[in-house]
């Protein structure tokens, strides 16, 4: 749960905070200034919470099911109806035409296939060590 302040902010301090999040984030040109600006302003909790909502809005454009969503995930049926209510009314319009676009929906499907298989090799047999080589080769074609 997010802690906020019951002391509003006036509304020009507000504007002035937010834009200049938003100019941060605008200036961010790698993955690697990415990741680490998240990881210098988010606690862990607060990246799952993210990446989980995300992934449920990926996962309703391309009509997963919503019971398969709370299975993969690990999220609640609730919060799977919340975000699909949200979707309805269009909260997420900007973040929708993102996924509309073909190289971020093959980005977050790859990410999905190694969250899927929780990053581990095959237990037993030829190859299984192959599989990280394949998301090492994965992660260099994407940079």
């Amino acid at each position: 749960m997010v802690n906020v302040s019951k002391n509003k902010l006036k509304k020009n301090v507000s504007n002035k905070i937010n834009s200049r999040l938003v100019n941060i984030v605008a200036d961010l040109e790698t993955n690697t200034s990415a990741k680490g600006f998240l990881d210098d302003l988010l606690t862990e909790s607060e990246k799952i919470v993210l990446a989980k909502r995300l992934s449920i809005i990926f996962m309703l454009y391309e009509k997963v099911s919503m019971y398969r969503i709370h299975k993969i995930l690990s999220v609640s049926k609730s919060t799977v109806i919340k975000v699909a209510n949200d979707i309805d009314f269009d909260k997420y319009e900007n973040i929708l035409e993102m996924v509309e676009k073909k190289k971020n929906r093959v980005t977050f499907w790859d990410g999905m296939e190694i969250v899927l298989k929780c990053g581990m090799p095959p237990i037993v047999g030829k190859g299984r060590w192959d599989f990280l080589n394949q998301i090492d080769e994965k992660y260099k074609k994407r940079n």
